[in-house]
């Protein structure tokens, strides 16, 4: 099953013919066993559906998530007006909420939309010590050209920082099907070249592109973007932990 957006699904049935037992209206199952430890099972399952994420050593690590641009900067501007600033401090509250779950010390650069430079985000990371640093945009094309969509993740430089590019890059694409993969790439944007520890910058698709931004409008694709994000970065701290 492939969701498509917040309200289609693609499902692929294999041997359709024997796939599904005759039911009556509104059983589920003949034995309704313990209602309490069913409701329970409920509360256990992950907020936004998804597989259980990785576990990582409780208290060991300390990640910080940069949402890009803020205040008079409000980034791209895409289809409907809807702005990069407001999806990208979305996406990294849900991260922050997701990992500080799994024992992860999380710092965000901005909770807020406030203007805030690039030094300071950089010495944000620097000054906590941070293990990974995460820097979060949405991007737009030349001429606004909506056939243009795609996610892609860069690194400056290591192994480790390519790594962690990795991981979040085969996640986003994973809870964006259809969307192009451009790939992870190495940049020289500011906050990646100037922080000491391993650090990319996510772009999490074109807001000006009709498949993106139909979907970066919507919490609910803000919200799978975010587990897939924190996923790659806890794949990641548990392989070089």
């Amino acid at each position: 099953m492939v969701g498509l957006d917040q309200n289609r699904w693609r499902i692929k049935l294999f041997n359709p013919k024997y796939s599904f037992k005759e039911i009556g209206e509104g059983l589920v199952e003949k034995k309704r066993g313990n209602i309490k430890a069913n409701q329970n099972l409920i509360n256990k399952k992950n907020n936004y559906g998804y597989l259980k994420l990785p576990e990582v050593k409780r208290n060991k690590f300390q990640v910080v998530i940069d949402p890009g641009h803020g205040g008079p900067d409000p980034g791209a501007i895409g289809i409907g007006g809807v702005r990069e600033t407001d999806v990208v401090l979305d996406v990294s509250k849900i991260i922050k909420n997701l990992l500080s779950e799994k024992g992860v010390k999380v710092r965000l650069t901005r909770t807020n939309d406030v203007d805030l430079d690039l030094p300071p985000r950089v010495s944000i990371a620097n000054n906590t010590d941070a293990d990974i640093f995460v820097s979060i945009h949405a991007n737009a094309s030349r001429g606004k050209r909506r056939d243009i969509n795609g996610l892609e993740t860069f690194y400056y430089r290591g192994w480790r920082g390519r790594l962690l590019a990795k991981r979040i890059q085969k996640q986003i694409l994973r809870v964006s099907p259809g969307s192009p993969d451009r790939g992870v790439k190495q940049g020289r944007f500011y906050v990646i070249k100037n922080t000491r520890m391993p650090a990319v910058l996510v772009e999490i698709g074109f807001l000006t592109g009709r498949l993106d931004a139909r979907r970066l409008e919507k919490i609910t694709h803000r919200k799978r973007l975010a587990y897939a994000i924190a996923k790659g970065i806890l794949e990641y701290l548990d392989k070089v932990g």
